[in-house]
């Protein structure tokens, strides 16, 4: 195929041919190149294990040597975060369950009977679905903070201790 600057360019094998964006025009090698993976391999193609071998990933170890204490307090607020909201629905839909069955209005009346009501509303006020709500959210943020430092002190600790002892290995392959 030709453009108007009389260069050829077109795509082979994987990479462009005479593209003047990637400056090298086409070479007698590139045509030829092209024109035996038009007709198809010059040699048989191999069925044994050469060709498993080839189809198998590659491998590579490595070792980590920093975690980044700052990217590890973020990521640790996200997902604390994430795991308030989950608290959260999750009280929301037990409480939800548990009143609709009676249970709550049976502990209330339960605590009433029990309790001294004369110095205040007693321990039946706590079954409130507000001060239930508040209870999990305030657990809630406590759990955030204490994981997002806990999170980034443990990051702190691995980069100390990789000094000394060189980090963890870690072997990666490729998917077959």
């Amino acid at each position: 195929m030709t453009t108007g600057s009389g260069e050829s360019s077109g795509y082979a094998g994987g990479s462009l041919v005479g593209d003047p964006a990637y400056g090298s025009p086409a070479s007698d090698r590139d045509s030829q190149l092209a024109g035996s993976l038009a007709t198809g391999p010059s040699r048989p193609m191999s069925v044994g294990t050469a060709a498993i071998a080839r189809r198998r990933g590659r491998r590579a170890r490595l070792t980590l040597k920093r975690i980044d204490p700052w990217s590890t307090l973020k990521f640790s607020l996200v997902y604390g975060l994430v795991g308030m909201a989950v608290l959260l629905v999750a009280v929301v839909v037990l409480y939800g369950v548990v009143d609709a069955m009676g249970v709550i209005s049976s502990l209330r009346t339960f605590l009433s009977d029990v309790s001294d009501t004369s110095h205040g509303p007693g321990l039946a006020a706590w079954l409130g679905f507000g001060r239930v709500l508040l209870i999990a959210l305030v657990v809630g943020l406590v759990n955030v903070v204490l994981f997002a430092a806990f999170a980034t002190l443990t990051a702190f600790i691995y980069n100390v201790c990789t000094d000394i002892v060189g980090g963890v290995e870690v072997t990666l392959s490729e998917r077959e």
